[in-house]
């Protein structure tokens, strides 16, 4: 993922990716002392952002998948 300030992310799954862009978004420690449906739904929100990104719905991000 590439962000519109040039930054990015690289990770081999959806929810890798999506624990990397809450870190950037929200701080290194943001699921701390937080239950865990609350941090499966923070993760969930980031997912579905990142499925934006890559959809073109949200503009200056890029998405990309490779494939080995």
């Amino acid at each position: 993922m590439t962000t519109p300030e040039g930054d990015t992310f690289t990770a081999d799954t959806d929810v890798r990716l999506a624990s990397l862009w809450a870190d950037a978004q929200l701080g290194a420690s943001w699921d701390d002392g937080l239950p865990p449906f609350d941090q499966h739904d923070v993760m969930n929100d980031m997912i579905d952002e990142i499925h934006a990104m890559q959809d073109g719905e949200i503009p200056g991000y890029t998405v990309t998948e490779s494939h080995p």
